[in-house]
């Protein structure tokens, strides 16, 4: 069991055993420190087991009979442990920090050639592992991006980019058929602010949202390291565990597509921060949005959903930039950027946002004597037409300006990226 105790657990948070009652063969730890808290659950033994599953309510395909746990794997988010039963082996995934309560209906909404769960364990309702077929399929999309950035190779970058991008939005054209819910800016704008309070962050970031910006069973976190290239030319999604932060802010609401979108957006800044390289972000933020749109519902992916004043992608990069903070400092592992300098970036992406908003206030200062002037003429107070038809066309084009003006999701927060 080398290796356990490292990765997925915070390593800068004290650690308490906590006394709360737990499935046979787990123990719940408690970590706390630096304004930070969570709680996760341990296998005492991850190599036995038949206690470990004894209280777990099992569904779907499981292994049966005397399995042989072969190989206990530490990764960041849980371990794995690599079964053999009776020559058949299993990949069993652990989830310390449990699920939002929506993993099967994700497995559900998943499109053919997924990499998915078969089945699992549940205990009062909590994901604590699943299932899957072992394979030996090697996933390294995020490593082939990394090099045809760094090689100048636009080309294939933009390939990688824009299949990876379509199939989440594959997953979200599925999701379509599932439940959808209207909006919810106000839990997602207090998800922020709660965030922010726990880095006490100099930044502050709201947003109305447009009201196409809908619930869905969303993917989560999603990054090039989970697609998968079978070589048939179209890329497929391996669904993950939820990520280090979930278990230190857990969500309290359901999301819309663009924040898997964003998810996969910020991915994106990782690695090509990672990569010396003349290739401009642009081009590849631009096959991003290109890729996803090809497949995604047209009102999820509208020209609308990107519009920055009312949020956009940049609310959900920015979201995933103070998550990475959060795992950051629950390590204490160093400053992880690009994730602090697009966030020390913001101010300026929002002042810039501000000044702008001087000319939509010319356009409804125009638009407004527009329909006064109409408003006289019809009530025969004013003879005069022709002054309220000229503002019509001025309204409308100053308008227009102060739409094209808003920050465009193609460029990047962060300004020397631009």
């Amino acid at each position: 069991m080398q290796g356990v105790e490292n990765s997925w657990k915070p390593a800068a948070m004290s650690r308490i055993e906590s006394e709360d009652e737990a499935p046979a063969g787990f123990k719940w730890l408690v970590f706390a420190g630096i304004g930070l808290k969570a709680k996760m659950l341990e296998p005492t033994d991850p190599n036995d087991w038949e206690t470990i599953t004894s209280d777990l309510q099992s569904w779907g395909e499981i292994p049966q009979g005397d399995v042989i746990v072969e190989e206990v794997v530490d990764t960041d988010r849980g371990i794995n442990l690599k079964l053999n039963d009776n020559g058949n082996y299993w990949l069993a995934e652990f989830f310390p920090w449990g699920t939002d309560g929506r993993f099967r209906a994700r497995i559900s909404l998943a499109p053919s050639g997924s990499d998915l769960p078969v089945g699992g364990y549940t205990w009062e309702g909590m994901d604590i592992v699943s299932i899957r077929k072992w394979s030996q399929e090697i996933r390294d999309i995020d490593s082939q991006l990394h090099d045809a950035i760094n090689s100048n190779d636009l080309d294939q970058s933009k390939k990688i980019i824009f299949e990876s991008s379509a199939a989440i939005g594959r997953y979200h054209k599925a999701a379509e058929t599932a439940r959808v819910t209207p909006r919810d800016a106000k839990r997602w704008n207090k998800r922020i602010e709660s965030l922010e309070a726990l880095l006490r962050a100099q930044t502050l970031w709201r947003a109305p949202h447009t009201k196409d910006t809908v619930c869905i069973i969303a993917i989560g976190d999603v990054r090039f390291s989970d697609m998968i290239d079978d070589g048939s030319g179209m890329y497929s999604i391996h669904l993950s565990r939820p990520r280090l932060a979930d278990s230190i802010l857990k969500p309290e609401c359901e999301f819309p597509a663009i924040r898997d979108f964003s998810s996969l957006l910020h991915d994106l800044n990782r690695v090509y921060f990672s990569c010396d390289s003349g290739i401009k972000i642009s081009e590849l933020r631009s096959s991003l949005i290109e890729g996803w749109r090809s497949t995604a519902p047209t009102s999820w992916s509208s020209k609308s959903i990107f519009y920055t004043p009312r949020g956009g992608a940049f609310f959900w990069e920015y979201e995933q930039c103070l998550l990475d903070v959060i795992e950051a400092v629950s390590h204490q592992s160093g400053k992880p950027d690009p994730a602090v300098s697009i966030i020390q970036d913001v101010p300026y992406l929002q002042k810039s946002m501000f000044s702008h908003r001087t000319i939509a206030a010319l356009s409804f200062m125009t638009g407004f004597f527009s329909a006064s002037g109409f408003y006289k003429y019809i009530f025969g107070s004013s003879d005069d037409l022709i002054f309220p038809l000229i503002l019509i066309p001025v309204t409308v084009g100053i308008f227009l300006s102060y739409r094209r003006l808003a920050p465009s999701a193609e460029s990047s927060i962060l300004r020397k990226w631009n």
